[in-house]
């Protein structure tokens, strides 16, 4: 190939590119000039519980004059939008906001609840599966375990509970442990702690507490209560007992209800 011939390919091959880039600038400009047709919003939460819906993040949008409604693409601020959302409270993640096409496509998670904290003076509130407290919302009454009991509401304010905050504490850990184990999990709906600092599991279905103590060597008390359950009440009227206690190491002591 000559020079000459050299010369007039890269000549072609650059005005071919220059040409594409003028072309993808252009329809970039005509596309930010377009209105925003729609808006998609797509939320993850755990299977039980939705603290927001998609007509709660419209409104959190609207409130804060962010509108889309009507506007160009170019007028609409996707880091504000995406700022707005980040610091809604009960908002664990902002993961997309971006135009695909003309449509304005939201993605977000939700915290994932452990617990709804009842104190036994205050206002309840919320902790997620790390910790965290949140203001209360009715959406987490079901299907939530709900603590009961000697809890001071100073907790309320903490942002993390850590083992410093001793009731509140045993009560996550206890929660966490129940979550964790899908027989557990569908059993218990409520956890009571007394003056003692011991917890009593109050099963979803039944009548018959069980009085667990504190969460000190919780891994066998379940072990063995999850063996009470499987082995023996299957086979016996549950009602002939007024409560199980796991309180000592390796066994179970079911008390009978009086006849």
């Amino acid at each position: 190939m000559t020079t000459r011939m050299k010369i007039i390919k890269f000549l072609a091959t650059f005005l071919l590119s220059l040409g594409i880039i003028a072309l993808s600038i252009w329809a970039a400009m005509r596309a930010n000039e377009q209105k925003c047709s729609d808006i998609s919003i797509d939320i993850h939460y755990s299977e039980k519980i939705q603290l927001l819906s998609k007509s709660d993040i419209l409104d959190i949008l609207k409130n804060h004059n962010a509108e889309w409604e009507g506007k160009t693409i170019k007028e609409i601020n996707l880091s504000v939008i995406h700022k707005i959302l980040a610091e809604e409270i009960y908002i664990k993640s902002v993961d997309k906001v971006h135009f695909s096409g003309t449509r304005l496509r939201i993605e977000v998670t939700l915290h994932d609840i452990l617990l709804v904290i009842s104190p036994s003076s205050g206002q309840k509130f919320l902790l997620d599966v790390n910790g965290l407290y949140l203001p209360y919302s009715p959406n987490a009454e079901n299907d939530v375990i709900l603590a009961t009991g000697l809890i001071p509401d100073s907790f309320q304010k903490k942002e993390v509970i850590t083992s410093d905050n001793c009731e509140l504490f045993q009560l996550f850990t206890m929660a966490s442990l129940l979550k964790a184990d899908s027989f557990f999990d569908a059993l218990f709906n409520r956890l009571y702690i007394n003056e003692k600092q011991e917890i009593i599991l109050y099963p979803s279905l039944g009548n018959v507490p069980v009085q667990f103590g504190t969460t000190h060597d919780a891994v066998n008390k379940l072990k063995t209560l999850k063996y009470m359950y499987e082995e023996v009440i299957p086979y016996v009227n549950e009602d002939r007992f007024a409560q199980l206690d796991v309180r000592f190491k390796n066994r179970i002591i079911a008390t009978k209800t009086k006849s």
